[in-house]
C-alpha cells in the first residue's frame, strides 16, 4: 500500500490527520509544542498540517521501534466498548461483599468465616483491637493478600479499589500540580508515547514506510487517548484542587513546602482522581489537626463511593459511618449505625447473649443430673433421650460465652497537696532558627485544673510542654513551677522519659504482634526494671 493511499485512511478514521495533505509541504513554524500536547493533545489534532524536518532529529532504530504497540486498534476498540458496557458480573450491584474469608499466619488464626459486605453510599467503620486483622482484611479485598478460604466477591471484574493508608504516598520533589498529575499513569504514559511518536514521524519524512507505521501508531494512541479521556485530565485536577483547598498559586509549589495535613489531601486527592468503586481508608486522621479532621469529615460525607474505614477515632466514626464491623476473635459481626450506636448494641447484645449463655449451661447441668439420677435399669429409655439432648445441646445449639477483654488501668500516683499556683508562664518566647512560635506568651495553670492545648500542627503544642519540662529553654520570659520542690522536677523530668520509653515500646510490639520476634521483646521487657513491668502491666498486653 502506498503512503496517499495510507493518508486517505487516516483521513477517514483519525481525526489527527484529516488536514494533512499528500504534498507534505513543511514549515518550521507548525511544530506541536510537547508541553501542548502532553496535557491537551487532542486540541492539536488540526495543528498538525505539516511537519517539520529542519529542525528535527532521528531516534536511534531500537529507540523508534521501542514506540509501536503490541495492541491492535480492534483491541483498543473493544477494550473501549468493554469500559463503557459493564455493568458488573456478580451478585451484587455495588461494592464489594466477603464470604466466609479465613486467614492464618504461622499457624495462628487471624480471621475466622468472615462476612461482611458494603454498598454504594455506604461508610462501613471496620473497628477491632490492634492484630484483629483489620488492615488484613483491605489487603485481601485489593488482592495484596491471599486469604486461605472464603471468597472476595466484587461488583465488577476490573473495579478500580483506592487504598488511602497511614503513610501518605507523595514525593516531595514535585510540584503540587505534578503530584496531582501522577494519579494519571496511563495517560501520562500515553502523553509520552505520543510526544515521541510525533518527533519520529518529523525525523522519517525520507523512509516512506517508516513514516507509515508511525502513522498508524499514532492514530492508534489517538485511540487510546480518547478511550482515557486524555483531554480532560488538566481540567479534572485544576476542578478539584479548589475542592481541597489548594489556590491556583499553589500549583507550582513544591510537596515539601506543605504540612503532613495538606499531603494527605494530595493522597486523598490523587484517589479521588481515579474515580474509584471501593475507597479504603486506613488510619486517614493520623498525624492531622483537629481542622484538617473537620474537612476530612466533610469531605468524604459529600462523597458517594462506597468506603470501608480503620480509625480510632470515635469522634470521626461516629460522623461519617452508616454501618460499623466489629472483628474480634477472628470473628466479625455487623452492626447498624455509627460507633455510638454501635456501642450501644454490642453492649445489649453481650447482655443477651450472656442471659442465653447462663440459660443453655443450667439446662446442661439439669440434663447431665437428670442422667446420673436416672441411671440405667427401668429408667434406661429416659436417660438414653437426656444423653441424646446433652449430646445435641453441647455440639450443634452450644452458645458460645460472649468474650469481654480486659479493661486498661491507668492510675497516677498520688503526690503530696501542691500550691495553688501550678504553672505560671510569663512573656514566654521561642523559636526554631526562623520560625516563631511564642511571642510574648502568658498561662496559668492553677491546682485541679485540666488543660486541653489544641492548635494547629507545627504551632508549638509539644515544645510548650517541654518549655514547662524544662526540656528547652526559652528565648525570652519565664516558666515557673510553683509549689513543686526541685526533686520533684527531676522525678517529673524520669517519669516523662519513661513514658516515652514505653511508648516506643509498645509501637514495637504493634509492629511486631504477628512476628516470632515479639518473643524478643518479652524477654527484654522480663529484665528491665520493675518499675516499667508495673507499669506496662496496667496496659492489656
Amino acid at each position: 500500500m502506498d503512503l496517499s493511499t495510507k493518508f486517505h485512511r487516516l483521513d477517514l478514521r483519525s481525526t489527527f490527520f484529516t488536514s494533512l495533505r499528500p504534498s507534505l509541504t513543511r514549515n518550521s513554524s507548525s511544530v506541536v509544542s510537547p508541553k501542548t500536547l502532553k496535557f491537551r493533545p487532542t486540541k492539536v489534532n488540526a495543528q498538525v498540517s505539516t511537519l517539520s524536518v529542519e529542525t528535527s532529529v532521528k531516534e536511534p532504530q531500537n529507540d523508534i521501534e521501542s514506540l509501536f504497540s503490541t495492541n491492535t486498534v480492534e483491541e483498543i476498540d473493544r477494550k473501549r466498548g468493554n469500559k463503557q458496557s459493564n455493568t458488573g458480573a456478580s451478585g451484587i450491584s455495588s461494592g464489594v461483599k466477603l464470604e466466609n474469608i479465613s486467614k492464618s499466619y504461622k499457624g495462628v488464626t487471624v480471621l475466622k468465616n468472615v462476612n461482611w459486605e458494603v454498598k454504594k453510599g455506604e461508610k462501613v467503620g471496620l473497628v477491632g483491637v490492634n492484630g484483629a486483622g483489620k488492615t488484613t482484611q483491605m489487603r485481601i479485598i485489593t488482592g495484596q493478600e491471599e486469604p486461605d478460604s472464603g471468597n472476595v466477591i466484587k461488583a465488577k471484574p476490573n473495579m478500580k479499589v483506592a487504598f488511602l493508608n497511614q503513610e501518605f504516598q507523595v514525593s516531595m520533589s514535585r510540584t503540587v500540580r505534578e503530584e496531582f498529575m501522577s494519579a494519571f499513569k496511563e495517560e501520562m504514559e500515553i502523553s509520552e508515547r505520543l510526544e515521541r511518536v510525533q518527533k519520529a514521524i518529523e525525523g522519517s519524512t525520507e523512509d516512506l514506510e517508516l513514516m507509515g507505521r508511525l502513522l498508524d501508531e499514532f492514530d492508534l494512541l489517538q485511540r487510546r487517548a480518547q478511550a482515557v479521556d486524555l483531554d480532560e485530565v488538566d481540567a479534572k485536577v485544576s476542578k478539584l484542587m479548589p475542592e481541597l483547598g489548594f489556590s491556583p498559586e499553589d500549583s507550582d509549589r513544591l510537596v515539601a513546602s506543605f504540612s503532613s495535613g495538606w499531603q494527605m489531601r494530595m493522597s486523598l486527592g490523587k484517589i479521588l482522581l481515579q474515580e474509584p468503586d471501593l475507597l479504603l481508608l486506613d488510619e486517614p486522621t493520623n498525624h492531622l489537626d483537629l481542622d484538617t479532621i473537620e474537612w476530612l469529615e466533610g469531605y468524604l460525607k459529600k462523597q458517594d463511593v462506597p468506603m470501608v474505614i480503620i480509625s480510632h477515632d470515635r469522634a470521626f466514626l461516629d460522623q461519617l459511618c452508616t454501618k460499623i464491623v466489629e472483628t474480634d476473635m477472628g470473628v466479625s459481626r455487623t452492626f447498624e449505625g455509627n460507633y455510638s450506636q454501635y456501642v450501644e448494641a454490642k453492649a445489649a447484645w453481650i447482655e443477651t447473649q450472656y442471659a442465653a449463655w447462663e440459660k443453655q449451661q443450667k439446662e446442661i447441668e439439669q440434663t447431665r443430673d437428670l442422667i446420673s439420677r436416672l441411671g440405667a435399669g427401668a429408667n434406661s429409655g429416659r436417660a438414653s433421650s437426656a444423653e441424646k439432648k446433652l449430646e445435641r445441646l453441647q455440639e450443634e445449639g452450644q452458645i458460645e460465652k460472649p468474650f469481654q477483654r480486659k479493661q486498661m488501668k491507668i492510675r497516677f500516683p498520688e503526690r503530696g497537696r501542691s500550691g495553688r499556683s501550678v504553672v505560671t508562664i510569663k512573656n514566654l518566647e521561642f523559636s526554631y532558627e526562623d520560625e516563631l512560635l511564642f511571642n510574648r506568651a502568658n498561662l496559668a495553670i492553677e491546682r485541679g485544673e485540666k488543660i486541653a492545648i489544641i492548635g494547629p500542627n507545627g504551632c508549638g503544642k509539644s515544645t510548650l510542654l517541654k518549655l514547662i519540662m524544662h526540656l528547652e529553654k526559652p528565648r525570652g520570659g519565664e516558666v515557673i513551677l510553683g509549689g513543686i520542690m526541685f526533686y520533684q522536677i527531676i522525678l517529673s523530668r524520669i517519669r516523662l522519659r519513661l513514658l516515652i520509653w514505653i511508648k516506643r515500646c509498645f509501637r514495637r510490639w504493634k509492629r511486631l504482634q504477628r512476628t516470632g520476634e515479639l518473643m524478643i521483646l518479652r524477654d527484654s521487657l522480663v529484665v528491665a526494671t520493675s518499675k516499667p513491668m508495673c507499669l506496662t502491666g496496667r496496659f492489656p498486653f
